[in-house]
Protein backbone atom coordinates (compact mmCIF):
# COMPACT_ATOMS: atom_id res chain seq x y z
CA UNK A 1 0.00 0.00 0.00
CA UNK A 2 1.31 3.50 -1.02
CA UNK A 3 1.28 6.21 1.43
CA UNK A 4 -1.79 8.17 1.72
CA UNK A 5 -0.27 11.90 1.10
CA UNK A 6 -4.03 13.36 2.06
CA UNK A 7 -3.70 11.97 5.73
CA UNK A 8 -1.90 14.03 8.56
CA UNK A 9 0.57 13.47 10.04
CA UNK A 10 0.40 13.00 14.15
CA UNK A 11 2.90 14.23 16.21
CA UNK A 12 2.87 11.97 19.68
CA UNK A 13 4.35 14.97 22.03
CA UNK A 14 6.28 13.38 25.37
CA UNK A 15 8.07 14.23 28.33
CA UNK A 16 12.23 13.76 27.54
CA UNK A 17 13.03 11.02 29.38
CA UNK A 18 12.85 7.42 28.35
CA UNK A 19 9.59 6.38 30.30
CA UNK A 20 8.11 9.51 28.57
CA UNK A 21 9.53 8.46 25.01
CA UNK A 22 8.18 4.80 25.63
CA UNK A 23 5.06 6.13 26.64
CA UNK A 24 4.75 8.03 23.70
CA UNK A 25 5.53 4.64 21.36
CA UNK A 26 2.76 2.50 23.29
CA UNK A 27 -0.02 5.16 22.69
CA UNK A 28 1.72 5.47 18.80
CA UNK A 29 1.42 1.62 18.27
CA UNK A 30 -2.22 0.90 20.05
CA UNK A 31 -3.43 3.17 17.72
CA UNK A 32 -2.53 1.83 14.61
CA UNK A 33 -2.87 4.89 12.92
CA UNK A 34 0.55 3.86 10.37
CA UNK A 35 4.34 3.61 11.02
CA UNK A 36 4.18 6.10 7.82
CA UNK A 37 2.13 8.80 9.19
CA UNK A 38 3.22 9.26 13.14
CA UNK A 39 6.32 11.01 14.72
CA UNK A 40 7.34 10.65 18.39
CA UNK A 41 8.49 14.19 19.32
CA UNK A 42 10.22 14.86 23.03
CA UNK A 43 9.49 17.98 24.22
CA UNK A 44 12.65 19.11 25.61
CA UNK A 45 13.15 21.89 28.36
CA UNK A 46 14.09 25.26 27.15
CA UNK A 47 13.77 24.90 24.05
CA UNK A 48 10.91 26.30 21.41
CA UNK A 49 8.69 23.74 19.70
CA UNK A 50 8.25 23.72 16.43
CA UNK A 51 4.63 23.08 14.62
CA UNK A 52 3.55 21.93 11.29
CA UNK A 53 0.47 22.89 9.61
CA UNK A 54 -1.79 20.37 8.74
CA UNK A 55 -0.64 17.78 11.15
CA UNK A 56 -2.48 16.37 14.37
CA UNK A 57 -0.74 17.04 18.03
CA UNK A 58 -1.41 14.52 21.18
CA UNK A 59 0.23 14.67 24.26
CA UNK A 60 0.96 11.93 25.88
CA UNK A 61 1.11 11.47 29.75
CA UNK A 62 4.42 9.90 31.00
CA UNK A 63 3.10 6.19 32.18
CA UNK A 64 5.53 4.26 33.55
CA UNK A 65 3.45 1.04 33.56
CA UNK A 66 3.09 1.81 29.47
CA UNK A 67 6.65 2.47 29.45
CA UNK A 68 7.68 -1.09 31.02
CA UNK A 69 4.63 -2.94 28.82
CA UNK A 70 6.86 -1.72 25.80
CA UNK A 71 10.29 -2.96 27.66
CA UNK A 72 8.44 -6.30 28.14
CA UNK A 73 7.13 -6.97 24.97
CA UNK A 74 10.13 -5.86 23.43
CA UNK A 75 12.36 -8.24 25.44
CA UNK A 76 9.78 -11.05 25.03
CA UNK A 77 8.59 -10.79 21.06
CA UNK A 78 11.81 -9.55 19.68
CA UNK A 79 15.03 -9.93 22.02
CA UNK A 80 17.36 -8.98 24.77
CA UNK A 81 19.49 -7.39 22.29
CA UNK A 82 16.56 -5.31 21.00
CA UNK A 83 15.90 -3.98 24.14
CA UNK A 84 19.18 -3.55 25.24
CA UNK A 85 19.03 -1.59 21.46
CA UNK A 86 16.50 0.56 22.30
CA UNK A 87 17.14 1.60 26.03
CA UNK A 88 20.60 2.98 25.07
CA UNK A 89 18.85 4.69 21.63
CA UNK A 90 16.17 6.13 24.04
CA UNK A 91 18.52 7.47 26.74
CA UNK A 92 19.95 9.76 24.37
CA UNK A 93 19.69 13.71 24.06
CA UNK A 94 19.36 12.94 20.03
CA UNK A 95 15.62 15.11 19.38
CA UNK A 96 15.08 11.93 16.69
CA UNK A 97 15.46 8.94 19.11
CA UNK A 98 11.79 8.47 19.64
CA UNK A 99 11.08 8.26 16.01
CA UNK A 100 14.51 6.06 15.12
CA UNK A 101 13.32 3.77 18.16
CA UNK A 102 9.38 3.97 17.17
CA UNK A 103 10.26 2.54 14.11
CA UNK A 104 13.06 0.11 14.84
CA UNK A 105 10.17 -1.68 16.59
CA UNK A 106 7.62 -1.97 14.22
CA UNK A 107 10.61 -3.57 12.06
CA UNK A 108 11.44 -5.89 14.96
CA UNK A 109 7.81 -7.50 15.89
CA UNK A 110 7.78 -8.93 12.84
CA UNK A 111 11.57 -9.75 12.19
CA UNK A 112 12.93 -10.93 15.45
CA UNK A 113 15.78 -10.55 16.78
CA UNK A 114 17.43 -10.13 13.27
CA UNK A 115 16.07 -6.70 13.37
CA UNK A 116 19.09 -5.49 15.11
CA UNK A 117 21.60 -7.37 12.08
CA UNK A 118 19.25 -4.97 8.73
CA UNK A 119 21.41 -1.78 9.50
CA UNK A 120 20.73 -1.59 5.29
CA UNK A 121 16.79 -0.02 7.02
CA UNK A 122 17.66 3.62 7.91
CA UNK A 123 15.67 3.40 11.39
CA UNK A 124 17.88 0.40 12.58
CA UNK A 125 21.11 2.17 11.05
CA UNK A 126 20.22 5.15 13.29
CA UNK A 127 19.54 3.09 16.74
CA UNK A 128 22.42 1.04 16.28
CA UNK A 129 24.29 4.48 16.26
CA UNK A 130 22.72 6.22 18.87
CA UNK A 131 23.28 2.71 21.30
CA UNK A 132 26.52 3.15 20.37
CA UNK A 133 27.59 6.32 20.91
CA UNK A 134 25.42 6.10 24.54
CA UNK A 135 27.54 3.29 25.42
CA UNK A 136 30.75 4.98 24.30
CA UNK A 137 30.09 7.81 26.82
CA UNK A 138 28.79 5.22 29.71
CA UNK A 139 31.88 3.51 29.20
CA UNK A 140 34.14 6.82 29.01
CA UNK A 141 32.01 8.26 32.30
CA UNK A 142 33.09 4.79 33.88
CA UNK A 143 36.49 5.34 33.55
CA UNK A 144 36.58 9.44 34.41
CA UNK A 145 34.21 9.71 37.06
CA UNK A 146 35.61 10.63 40.70
CA UNK A 147 33.85 10.36 43.94
CA UNK A 148 34.91 12.66 46.91
CA UNK A 149 33.42 12.41 50.58
CA UNK A 150 31.32 15.13 51.56
CA UNK A 151 29.91 13.83 54.99
CA UNK A 152 32.65 11.63 57.30
CA UNK A 153 29.73 10.38 59.73
CA UNK A 154 27.92 8.95 58.09
CA UNK A 155 30.49 8.46 55.36
CA UNK A 156 28.73 9.75 52.61
CA UNK A 157 30.51 9.57 49.01
CA UNK A 158 29.64 12.20 46.05
CA UNK A 159 30.64 12.12 42.56
CA UNK A 160 29.44 15.14 39.79
CA UNK A 161 29.76 14.51 35.93
CA UNK A 162 27.96 16.12 32.99
CA UNK A 163 27.01 13.69 30.33
CA UNK A 164 25.66 14.60 26.80
CA UNK A 165 23.09 11.52 27.47
CA UNK A 166 21.04 10.09 29.97
CA UNK A 167 24.14 7.34 30.88
CA UNK A 168 23.30 7.63 34.56
CA UNK A 169 21.28 4.48 35.08
CA UNK A 170 24.59 2.01 33.29
CA UNK A 171 26.81 4.20 35.63
CA UNK A 172 24.58 3.70 39.23
CA UNK A 173 24.04 0.43 37.97
CA UNK A 174 28.01 -0.12 37.71
CA UNK A 175 29.50 1.44 41.09
CA UNK A 176 26.59 -0.64 42.91
CA UNK A 177 27.55 -3.85 41.98
CA UNK A 178 31.22 -2.60 42.63
CA UNK A 179 30.42 -0.98 45.66
CA UNK A 180 27.39 -2.07 47.52
CA UNK A 181 28.36 -1.22 50.92
CA UNK A 182 28.96 2.17 50.23
CA UNK A 183 26.95 5.39 50.77
CA UNK A 184 26.48 7.48 47.73
CA UNK A 185 25.23 9.58 45.49
CA UNK A 186 26.08 10.22 41.69
CA UNK A 187 24.82 13.61 40.37
CA UNK A 188 23.62 14.27 36.68
CA UNK A 189 24.60 18.08 36.61
CA UNK A 190 23.35 18.41 32.78
CA UNK A 191 19.64 16.71 33.21
CA UNK A 192 18.97 17.83 36.86
CA UNK A 193 19.23 13.58 38.16
CA UNK A 194 20.63 11.91 41.20
CA UNK A 195 21.45 8.21 41.32
CA UNK A 196 21.57 7.52 45.19
CA UNK A 197 22.81 4.11 46.43
CA UNK A 198 21.78 3.49 50.13
CA UNK A 199 23.92 -0.10 51.95
CA UNK A 200 21.20 -2.57 54.08
CA UNK A 201 23.37 -1.18 57.02
CA UNK A 202 21.17 1.96 57.06
CA UNK A 203 17.94 0.66 55.88
CA UNK A 204 16.41 -2.80 56.13
CA UNK A 205 17.70 -3.75 53.11
CA UNK A 206 19.87 -2.03 50.02
CA UNK A 207 17.84 0.43 48.32
CA UNK A 208 18.86 2.39 44.91
CA UNK A 209 16.99 5.30 43.00
CA UNK A 210 16.93 7.78 40.14
CA UNK A 211 15.21 11.14 41.55
CA UNK A 212 14.93 14.08 39.13
CA UNK A 213 16.06 17.59 41.29
CA UNK A 214 14.50 20.61 41.84
CA UNK A 215 16.47 23.36 41.74
CA UNK A 216 17.15 23.64 45.38
CA UNK A 217 18.40 19.88 45.42
CA UNK A 218 20.57 20.74 42.69
CA UNK A 219 22.01 23.86 44.39
CA UNK A 220 22.91 21.50 47.91
CA UNK A 221 24.82 19.36 45.77
CA UNK A 222 26.65 21.64 44.23
CA UNK A 223 27.61 23.47 47.52
CA UNK A 224 28.53 19.36 48.71
CA UNK A 225 30.87 19.23 45.75
CA UNK A 226 32.50 22.76 46.58
CA UNK A 227 33.29 21.07 50.23
CA UNK A 228 37.18 20.92 50.49
CA UNK A 229 38.86 17.33 51.18
CA UNK A 230 42.69 16.41 52.18
CA UNK A 231 42.91 13.17 49.20
CA UNK A 232 42.39 14.76 46.38
CA UNK A 233 45.51 17.22 46.87
CA UNK A 234 47.67 14.09 47.42
CA UNK A 235 46.06 12.26 44.85
CA UNK A 236 47.30 15.34 42.28
CA UNK A 237 50.70 15.36 44.08
CA UNK A 238 51.21 11.94 43.59
CA UNK A 239 49.77 12.07 40.33
CA UNK A 240 52.07 15.27 39.07
CA UNK A 241 54.82 13.27 40.75
CA UNK A 242 55.04 9.80 38.83
CA UNK A 243 54.46 11.70 35.50
CA UNK A 244 57.59 11.49 33.28
CA UNK A 245 58.12 14.78 31.72
CA UNK A 246 59.74 13.78 28.38
CA UNK A 247 57.39 11.32 27.70
CA UNK A 248 54.41 13.84 27.92
CA UNK A 249 52.28 13.74 25.00
CA UNK A 250 49.51 16.35 24.74
CA UNK A 251 47.87 14.29 21.91
CA UNK A 252 47.69 11.32 22.48
CA UNK A 253 46.48 12.06 26.52
CA UNK A 254 43.65 14.07 24.65
CA UNK A 255 42.34 11.14 22.43
CA UNK A 256 42.29 8.94 25.83
CA UNK A 257 40.64 11.21 28.27
CA UNK A 258 38.96 13.68 26.39
CA UNK A 259 38.87 17.49 27.59
CA UNK A 260 34.95 17.09 27.63
CA UNK A 261 35.80 14.59 31.06
CA UNK A 262 38.35 16.75 33.03
CA UNK A 263 36.11 19.22 34.51
CA UNK A 264 35.49 16.78 37.10
CA UNK A 265 38.51 14.13 37.61
CA UNK A 266 40.51 14.75 40.25
CA UNK A 267 44.06 15.49 38.49
CA UNK A 268 43.19 18.39 36.40
CA UNK A 269 41.01 20.33 39.26
CA UNK A 270 43.45 23.37 39.63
Amino acid sequence: MGVDVDKPVRIYQCEDSTDGVLSAIYEAGVSGYGRDYIRIEPQIPGEENTFFLFSEYVTVPTDAEKAEKVARSVREKISWRAYHYMMYAVSSSAADRGDAVYRFLTYGFPAGDKVCDMLQIPCVKRVFELQRAVGNEAHFSLEFLRFKEVFQTPSLMLAVFEPENRVLPVVLEHFKDRFPEGLFIIFDKTHHEAGIHIPEEYKKKEETEIRILNEAESEILEKLNETEEVYPELWKTFFHSIAIEERKNEKLQKNLMPLHYRKYVTEFLE
